[in-house]
Formats: C-alpha cells, sequence, structure tokens
C-alpha cells in the first residue's frame, strides 16, 4: 500500500518525534541540549508556532506543536538543518547527524495535550535518569510548575484546566506526579502509532484526499531529516553518507509508481543506477 502523504494543515497538532542517526547520543554535552533549545525559540520567533511542550534526552528529542503558517515540515527541517550543522562544527566531523526522517504524529484536538505532555515528560523517568519528572533539568515541566511564560505557550494547556492559574498549576503537579489509573490514558496509546484521537478523526484523515500521489520533490524532502541533505542529493552529491537516503527515496518513489528514469533524473542519476539503490 502506498504511504500517505504528511497531513498537514494550518492549526494541526503534532508530537514530533527525532532520533540521532544509529541512535547516537548527540545531545549528551549540556552545551548541545542547550542549543537546541535556542535553535527552537529562533525558529519560532520566524515561522511563528505554537510550542506545549518538549523533553530532549541523550539521543533523541520530543516536540509538541501546532502549526500556524508555516508547514511542520519546514519546521522541523529548519531546526534539525541547524543543529546538524552546528553539532558537526562542534564535534569536527561529517555525516548524517539525524536518522533519516521525523515521526510527525497527528493529535485530533488539545483535549490531548495534558495526556501527551505527561507522556514527553515522563521519558527521563523511564531512561531511569532522574526519579521524577520534576527533576529533570531537559524538558517543559518546569514552566509549567512555576508559570514561566517564555519559550513554552503554558496558558493553553493551563487555562483548559482551571481559569484560576493557582488551582490549574496545583492540578497540573498533581497529574504529573501521579500514575496512570485510567486505560484511557494510559501512555501505550500515544506508542507505535501515526495519528491521536477519536475514530471519526483518524477515519477522515485517512481519506482518499490524502493518499494523493506525492510529487519526487516531497518524497525526498521526507526521507531527509534536514534541507542540507535535501539540497546535497539535488545537486548530485556523492558522498557515501547520502546512500541510505538515496535509497529509501527510491523505493518509496516506486511505491507511487514512478519510473526509474523519473526516479533517477530528479536526483540526477541514471536509471541503472536507481534500480541499484531500490535494491539495496
Amino acid at each position: 500500500m502506498s504511504r500517505i502523504r504528511r497531513i498537514e494543515y494550518k492549526g494541526a497538532i503534532y508530537h514530533l518525534i527525532q532520533r540521532g542517526s544509529n541512535r547516537e547520543y548527540i545531545f549528551e554535552n549540556e552545551l548541545y541540549k542547550g542549543y537546541l533549545i535556542k535553535i527552537i525559540r529562533e525558529t519560532k520567533e520566524s515561522y511563528g508556532f505554537n510550542f506545549y511542550g518538549y523533553v530532549i534526552m541523550d539521543n533523541h528529542y520530543h516536540l509538541l506543536i501546532q502549526t500556524k503558517d508555516t508547514p511542520i515540515s519546514k519546521i522541523m527541517h529548519g531546526i534539525n538543518s541547524k543543529y546538524a550543522r552546528y553539532y558537526n562544527h562542534k564535534e569536527n566531523r561529517t555525516g548524517p547527524v539525524f536518522e533519516n526522517r521525523y515521526r510527525g504524529i497527528l493529535v485530533e484536538n488539545e483535549r490531548y495535550l495534558l495526556e501527551l505532555l505527561k507522556y514527553i515528560h515522563l521519558n527521563p523517568v523511564k531512561a531511569k535518569m532522574c526519579p521524577s519528572i520534576d527533576r529533570y533539568k531537559w524538558s517543559s515541566d518546569v514552566f509549567y510548575r512555576r508559570n514561566m511564560k517564555n519559550i513554552v505557550d503554558i496558558d493553553g494547556v493551563l487555562d483548559m484546566i482551571s481559569l484560576n492559574r493557582v488551582e490549574a498549576i496545583r492540578k497540573y503537579i498533581d497529574f504529573m506526579d501521579s500514575g496512570y489509573s485510567h486505560q484511557e490514558f494510559h501512555p501505550d496509546i500515544f506508542e507505535n502509532v501515526e495519528i491521536i484521537g477519536s475514530a471519526k478523526f483518524k477515519e477522515e484523515m485517512l481519506t482518499e484526499d490524502n493518499r494523493e500521489i506525492m510529487s519526487l520533490g516531497e518524497i525526498l524532502e521526507e526521507v531527509c531529516p534536514s534541507e542540507a541533505e535535501y539540497e546535497l542529493i539535488r545537486r548530485g552529491s556523492r558522498k557515501r553518507y547520502l546512500t541510505d537516503y538515496k535509497s529509501e527515496y527510491v523505493k518509496q518513489a516506486r511505491e507511487f509508481n514512478y519510473s526509474f528514469a523519473e526516479i533517477g533524473e530528479f536526483i540526477g542519476i541514471s536509471d541503472a543506477a536507481a534500480i541499484k539503490l531500490w535494491e539495496k
């Protein structure tokens, strides 16, 4: 079955996950975690989006974003491109920093935000990096606990809990510090899914309208972790680390029944070379 096009629309909410290439520890240094926050802040100022939460682990990060006018793909490519350049420069290295593509899990509406935040904030606890949510420095939890209006847009979530801010923060803390007692909000429902929401919402999002044929440019953009890799491949770069991205591009393009000649021409290679990448 063909892949569905990344579902993007103004006001869409996404739970985003990006891992390091081969799950490498690309954020192990606190300086690197801080720089990622700086990039997110700058990207938010440039593109404008609602930023509800995050956690930065040593080898991956989670974001909770609601788009406005800029599509999520452009936001994520902006963040990943800047970080990859910075990381490679600091480490005096070349090659991919992130794995092929980020996971963008579409979220139906704001009613899922609090539960998703708990799932995101629990990551370092589950990884035994800290004993409790509030003890981890590199997550958005502190903004909610301390009513800090900064990079994180806390008002939407806290106002849903209570219009009395003191009461909202108290209930937020109680929820974050409690276990899961209801199956509906068990963290398992946020894992290995592409859409979070009601059955009706999932059905609407998976209609034929969202199964349109993707252009070759869209397919290449999907498999590249950042604009840097996309541009290199489009310009015909032969850098070895790009091979896996090219191979994935060819395989996905074939799912949409593009010919090997069309696939190869788009990235400046022969149809025979495209076939070899497909067989890889």
